[in-house]
């Protein structure tokens, strides 16, 4: 009868634990930060990342996700390109090493003004969030986050 009481007791505190969880983020599951879920769906996307040969550095870059399963869900699968030309033009396509490596060779010609790999252009906002253009990492030039981004080398 004791072992039974304590289970419960256990349980009843347990289920509190979960009830104040979910309390905390109104958002709905995909969208609360920093759940076990959230680990999981991140642990996935970079395996995937990292079996289709993409580069360490460039796996890294979901790490500096929001920290929801929304966010990772939401996220690309493979990296993207994004160019500014001198006179402003700003174009984006995929990434291959072989365009990094000829864009970074450009920018430091000066044929070329800036060139970044990312993720996403702009952040996902999870429950409870910062919008994308309030961050401090936000270029309005390039409407751009920067912290889901790598200079090309």
């Amino acid at each position: 009868m004791m072992k039974c009481l304590m289970v419960a007791a256990l349980c009843a505190s347990g289920l509190a634990a979960v009830g104040q969880a979910m309390a905390a983020c109104s958002c709905g599951p995909d969208y609360c930060p920093d759940t076990a879920a959230y680990r999981s769906e991140l642990a996935s996307k970079k395996a995937a990342a990292n079996a289709n040969g993409a580069p360490p550095r460039l796996v890294a870059l979901y790490d500096k996700l929001d920290h929801c399963v929304a966010s990772i869900r939401m996220s690309p699968d493979a990296f993207n390109i994004l160019r500014q030309e001198n006179d402003g033009t700003i174009t984006v396509d995929g990434w291959t090493e072989e365009n990094e490596r000829n864009d970074a060779a450009a920018v430091r010609a000066g044929t070329l003004k800036v060139c970044y790999v990312m993720l996403t252009r702009t952040a996902f906002v999870c429950c409870g969030g910062t919008q994308p253009e309030d961050r401090a990492d936000y270029d309005t030039t390039l409407k751009m986050n920067k912290s889901t981004a790598l200079s090309c080398e």
